[in-house]
């Protein structure tokens, strides 16, 4: 019997692509099209991930330029971020913020095989992650900074802006994705849905007492989104997931990270004894800690699921589906929501 050496193409439709990859090459046109660079520059992806990142640089400097995924959030929904630093640009605060191009957006997107994607360029943060310069010290002073970020997010809204939990509780929107990614594990399909259950009712307590703020977090700190210089300077990056949520959240996301990579502890709370001393934490957000560093862990397990036809199950390279379950359930038993 003989075979045909190839079957009729098929047509891919947009649904039939995950991730694509844009060549550097075409990012290089782009950039030189359309900021106003130091003669000719050079483009390499640096990694592959939950966005695309790649150094762009010139005769002058270099600047990281992110190629966002495509997301259950829309291309547009990263002017918050944005704008947000670009109002942190004018405060001097210590943010990497995108750079503006000749007519002055700060983004353009592209209609990529998967959908439309949103691309930017950035200042470089100068230095290495936190997590390469341990230091007590500066813990304690990437913590004051990011409490007066906290409190520029309030200058930022303004006084009349009523926050929401809709963004602090988007874990809800990983969940099927987090339900099929456990296929195989009947407690995990049994306790997720009532952890998540419980954890809304709980957080609209705590939005409806008051006495847990609300406000623009970053929502994705954590070691190494922050660099240090060798002469100390911090530089906070990496805001793509920045939106409203709950301010201990925020925090309890840096003392996870810290947690996650397996530093010392004392890195954590230096970083909330340096949060203080520009923002003091109110007794209630105190006593619920805990309850925001279990849905540090539960976010993080939903968004993978739900990323992980994207990028694969890579983030599991860390810590198993057993350690980030124990984890989980440990504090939401705990706290009353299991």
């Amino acid at each position: 019997m003989k075979y045909a050496l190839s079957s009729t193409n098929t047509v891919l439709p947009q649904a039939g692509v995950s991730h694509s990859v844009l060549h550097p090459d075409w990012i290089a046109t782009q950039v030189l099209t359309r900021y106003a660079m130091a003669g000719d520059i050079s483009c390499f992806l640096l990694y592959r991930g939950m966005n695309d990142v790649y150094l762009v640089q010139d005769a002058e400097a270099k600047y990281a330029l992110r190629v966002w995924r495509k997301t259950y959030r829309e291309a547009d929904d990263v002017a918050y971020e944005l704008g947000f630093l670009d109002y942190l640009r004018d405060q001097g605060f210590p943010a990497s913020v995108a750079v503006p191009q000749k007519d002055g957006a700060l983004y353009f997107k592209v209609d990529s095989p998967e959908g439309v994607r949103a691309v930017a360029m950035y200042d470089w943060a100068p230095g290495v992650k936190f997590g390469e310069r341990l230091s007590v010290e500066t813990a304690h002073r990437i913590g004051a900074a990011f409490a007066r970020m906290h409190l520029a997010g309030y200058a930022w809204a303004g006084s009349e802006h009523a926050f929401s939990t809709k963004t602090a509780k988007d874990y809800n929107i990983c969940m099927p994705a987090l339900i099929e990614f456990v296929y195989d594990r009947p407690d995990d399909l049994r306790d997720y849905p009532v952890i998540a259950t419980n954890l809304d009712r709980r957080l609209d307590e705590y939005a409806a007492s008051g006495k847990v703020p609300l406000g623009v977090c970053h929502r994705d700190f954590h070691p190494s989104n922050v660099h240090v210089a060798e002469d100390g300077a911090i530089t906070f990056l990496d805001f793509d997931a920045a939106g409203e949520d709950f301010l201990m959240q925020d925090v309890k996301n840096f003392v996870w990270g810290n947690l996650f990579y397996g530093f010392d502890p004392v890195y954590g709370e230096a970083f909330e004894d340096g949060y203080q001393t520009v923002r003091p934490f109110t007794p209630e957000e105190v006593a619920a800690g805990e309850v925001f560093l279990m849905a540090k862990a539960l976010r993080l397990v939903a968004g993978m699921a739900h990323s992980s036809t994207a990028v694969g199950r890579g983030t599991l390279r860390f810590h198993n589906i057993d350690w980030l379950g124990d984890y989980i359930k440990t504090r939401a038993r705990a706290a009353g929501l299991l």
